[in-house]
């Protein structure tokens, strides 16, 4: 890691108003570099430019700390995590949060157990799991204050695997791109049927003119308990309208 990424780290993420103490700077360094070193034997990561990876890693996922307030202590689980974003650097800026980084891939869950030893992350889990198969657990259903997904499936699929995992009273965290419009009134309807809210919908901009969004979903009621349907099925045949479910039977 070179002072210089630490140098720029700190700068980019000044300029959206995100403070990092050189301590913590220093722990997303060490993450980047072993990032970087992993990435030339298991594909974790396109983004290799410093500043991007700055930009469009770090920052958008410090990002969620500054537009959401989430309590001392709170439980956070990142649904399809990838090489750890946004869980590790949330993880890394607040250490009182209990993080569960959950992919269902072995290899990036392999690495994720490494860089959280290498960190010296605590209450930091790493669990290789689909979240339709984790959500028809007891020790994950309905257990989180929060949960958060960065994956680009559509939010109507995207709130049947991570609302399940929140409790009622949590929230659900869907980051999304520039015009998040048309999925938002395509995931009402799933919302609903699942005991969420769509609620504030939260735009933000990252350094370089990246316009994105995180759209906020309210638990309100507990999930039924045929949800989530079996593996694949809510990236098959997401929700739309309640009789369309009602009609597939799974």
């Amino acid at each position: 890691m070179s002072g210089n990424f630490v140098e720029k780290l700190v700068k980019l993420a000044g300029e959206c108003g995100i403070e990092i103490d050189p301590e913590k700077a220093k722990l997303l360094g060490i993450f980047k570099d072993e990032i970087v070193e992993w990435n030339k034997r298991i594909n974790l990561t396109a983004i290799v430019d410093e500043e991007q990876f700055i930009v469009k890693h770090i920052i958008d996922s410090l990002i969620i700390l500054k537009k959401i307030d989430f309590h001392s202590g709170a439980k956070l689980v990142d649904v399809g995590t990838g090489a750890g974003f946004p869980g590790v650097p949330v993880k890394i800026m607040r250490q009182d949060l209990v993080v569960l980084l959950m992919d269902s891939s072995r290899k990036k869950t392999e690495f994720l157990k490494h860089a959280v030893k290498k960190l010296g992350l605590q209450r930091t889990d790493v669990l290789c799991a689909r979240a339709e198969e984790a959500a028809k657990s007891g020790g994950y259903r309905e257990m989180y204050d929060a949960a958060v997904a960065r994956a680009v499936s559509g939010l109507n699929t995207l709130v049947e695997l991570c609302l399940p995992l929140v409790k009622v009273g949590g929230i659900f965290i869907a980051m999304k791109g520039e015009d998040p419009g048309s999925e938002i009134e395509e995931a009402l309807g799933a919302a609903d049927i699942l005991g969420g809210r769509i609620g504030n919908v939260i735009p933000y901009e990252l350094p370089g003119g990246i316009k994105r969004h995180l759209i906020v979903v309210e638990k309100i009621k507990n999930t039924p308990e045929k949800f989530p349907r079996r593996p694949g099925m809510p990236q098959k045949k997401p929700i739309h309208l309640k009789i369309s479910i009602e009609k597939e039977g799974d």
